[in-house]
């Protein structure tokens, strides 16, 4: 690819000369195309003017260097992106971490072009967009979402603002509580369908906390199924006290053991509550703790990759210097890495704790166990006498039966998180 380098011309004159091209080139329903393999960048200061880029930007966009040189960002804005994104982005950027959004781009001769952009505040001021190809699925729904927002704004004169949360509506309804957690979704989704098109291997970072994540969940799962089970189980040690109520005979042992039996259950039912975290996310910006690894995760890697391509290419602007952009480039880099790291020990701390907390559970259920097996044995010296006990017995020997089964699931995600952790810890793949 052959280094273009850009103009010396002043700011204000090219923002001028941008815009006007901006403005009087029509759009053209045709599709600036470019690799899989590529990702390009721009940086802007912070009311949004760009101050640097790499050279597949410029060759994509169109643009020479001495148009994009000092010209607002807006300058590649199609029409048929909806102000709401853009409200979004500006929100999310305002808190101080990066963004990641569908954008849809227009280049000087109004053709257009698709991207995934994770945008970012900067050191030191200003912010840096890294983009990259989409090729998921989720692409096809995203267009949808946004041609409904356009169509709002444009028949309902919606502010942005009012649209962002209209479209976070839409966005709720798809499964994404968050717009953090929709965007952590979607780069996850990307990051893998552009490794397996480009016939990479998995990232062992990545697929360890996808193992953590996939049984994380089965394990909420089973958890919630077992706590139901425990609540209805109130019932049978209720049936217990009023059937040693009417017993002539051995009345005092039978309502003890209903009682301890009740006591056991109740602690178990209060355990289960510390297991089981109800997830409830508010506003814009929450996010559960693996969707936050995989977004940091993913964002690492590539502005890993991103790092490693502008070595081989030029720096574009006519403000800043190769070595200069490098500089940005990389402690960008190291501060996602940074971030991943966090988000990645967060994960793994919540998993060794779940596991803690469930080898207890198990403790406690073995002690429910050793009550129903008293109750068995004492059924059993009453015989004629406690018509009827046999029957709560097998009702009970059921509830247990149906409990192992449940434990026994959650023992496999147990286990499973706990490989994944490990292979987390010491940075190995997971087996094939």
């Amino acid at each position: 690819m052959n280094r273009i380098s850009s103009d010396p011309f002043s700011a204000d004159h090219d923002a001028v000369h941008a815009a006007a091209s901006a403005r009087t080139v029509a759009e053209v329903n045709v599709e600036e195309t470019f690799g899989i393999d590529e990702l390009f960048f721009s940086r802007t200061d912070g009311r949004g003017v760009i101050e640097a880029y790499n050279e597949i930007f410029v060759r994509v966009a169109g643009f020479a260097g001495s148009e994009l040189q000092g010209a607002p960002h807006k300058i590649i804005r199609h029409s048929e992106m909806p102000k709401a994104v853009f409200w979004l982005l500006w929100n999310g950027l305002k808190q101080g971490s990066p963004v990641g959004a569908y954008v849809k781009n227009k280049t000087k001769e109004g053709k257009y072009y698709w991207v995934f952009a994770i945008a970012s505040p900067i050191e030191g001021g200003g912010y840096l967009s890294v983009r990259l190809k989409p090729s998921s699925p989720l692409l096809d729904g995203v267009q949808d979402l946004y041609r409904e927002a356009l169509d709002a704004e444009k028949a309902e004169d919606l502010s942005p603002e009012d649209s962002a949360l209209r479209l976070m509506e839409r966005i709720k309804e798809l499964g994404f509580p968050t717009y953090a957690m929709f965007q952590a979704h979607a780069i996850h989704q990307e990051f893998e369908a552009r490794r397996v098109v480009m016939h990479k291997p998995q990232f062992a970072d990545l697929s360890n906390i996808n193992t953590i994540s996939d049984n994380a969940a089965k394990l909420r799962h089973e958890l919630n199924l077992l706590s139901e089970k425990f609540h209805n189980a109130a019932l049978l040690t209720a049936n217990m006290k009023i059937f040693a109520a009417k017993l002539p005979v051995g009345r005092s042992t039978i309502n003890e053991i209903a009682k301890n039996y009740d006591l056991m259950l109740r602690d178990i039912q209060n355990h289960l509550k510390t297991l089981h975290v109800v997830e409830e996310y508010e506003g814009l910006w929450e996010v559960s703790r693996d969707q936050n690894s995989f977004f940091m995760l993913c964002a690492s890697h590539l502005m890993e990759e991103l790092c490693v391509n502008f070595e081989k290419e030029g720096c574009l602007g006519g403000k800043t210097s190769k070595s200069e952009e490098t500089r940005t480039l990389n402690r960008l880099r190291n501060d996602y890495k940074k971030q991943s790291l966090e988000a990645v020990l967060h994960g793994i701390q919540s998993a060794l704790t779940i596991q803690r907390r469930t080898e207890f559970l198990r403790r406690m259920i073995l002690g429910l166990s050793t009550i129903r097996i008293a109750c068995r044995v004492e059924a059993g010296m009453l015989r004629d006498s406690a018509k009827g006990l046999d029957n709560i017995v097998g009702r009970l020997d059921g509830f247990h039966d149906e409990v192992e089964a449940h434990l026994a699931v959650i023992q496999q995600a147990v286990n499973a998180i706990l490989k994944g952790v490990d292979r987390s810890i010491t940075g190995q793949p997971e087996a094939a």
